[in-house]
């Protein structure tokens, strides 16, 4: 029991560089996540490295690769540009169009991977406004001590990196990236039915290479 009190899971709502727009959740830490504050991105591997060597998992909410062409969409960015997803409001920006962040990113996760995380096993991305708007309220964001929304989705990342390390996370994407979300058990029901026919619609020439787990119980 001991053990397990001692491991934590890192969220990070990743924001610009040089300004104090960056989320940090500590779930495991005692107390921590009840003191979460926002930082300067700059000082984001400073924040967290005093805990990165009893972290099982980190969930990071910006773009951690890069798709190719001119546009630099990944295929699941693609999927989510949808219409669906365009009337709700809860379609990513890719990382061409935020590219200080992107490049930002980058360079976070190559330091995480010189402390021995890897990508889409213990370091992994997941998209926060996307989350509030398919899961139940009561599972993320019940009596949420955050001050602020980036705090806010600071707090949905570490809980998103806790639930993958129990192995209840699903998976939308390609090799150009993953997107990780909740198993479907924690989404709302018409959430699940929305996604289910999006999917089911979905252009299969266009998509043929994009794979999920979603649907598995």
């Amino acid at each position: 029991m001991k053990n397990d009190e001692e491991k934590f899971f890192i969220g990070i709502d990743l924001g610009w560089k040089e300004k104090k727009t960056t989320g940090v959740c500590i779930l495991g830490a005692k107390d921590y996540c009840e003191n979460c504050k926002d930082i300067f991105g700059k000082n984001i591997f400073k924040t967290i490295n005093p805990f990165l060597e009893k972290t099982k998992v980190i969930a990071i909410d910006a773009p951690l690769t890069k798709g190719k062409g001119k546009g630099k969409f990944r295929l699941y960015e693609k999927f989510l540009s949808t219409k669906i997803f365009r009337q709700e409001k809860v379609t990513p920006i890719p990382p061409a169009l935020m590219p200080k962040l992107s490049n930002f990113a980058e360079e976070l996760v190559k330091k995480l991977e010189k402390k021995g995380f890897v990508r889409d096993l213990n370091l992994i991305e997941t998209f926060s406004t996307l989350i509030k708007k398919i899961s139940k309220e009561e599972i993320f964001l019940k009596d949420c001590p955050c001050q602020t929304e980036n705090q806010k989705s600071a707090l949905i990342c570490a809980k998103i990196a806790l639930l993958h390390s129990e192995f209840k996370t699903r998976y939308l994407g390609y090799k150009d990236g993953f997107l990780f979300l909740p198993a479907l058990s924690f989404w709302k029901k018409e959430w699940r039915q929305k996604f289910y026919e999006t999917w089911k619609g979905r252009d299969r020439l266009k998509y043929h290479h994009l794979i999920t787990n979603i649907f598995i119980k």
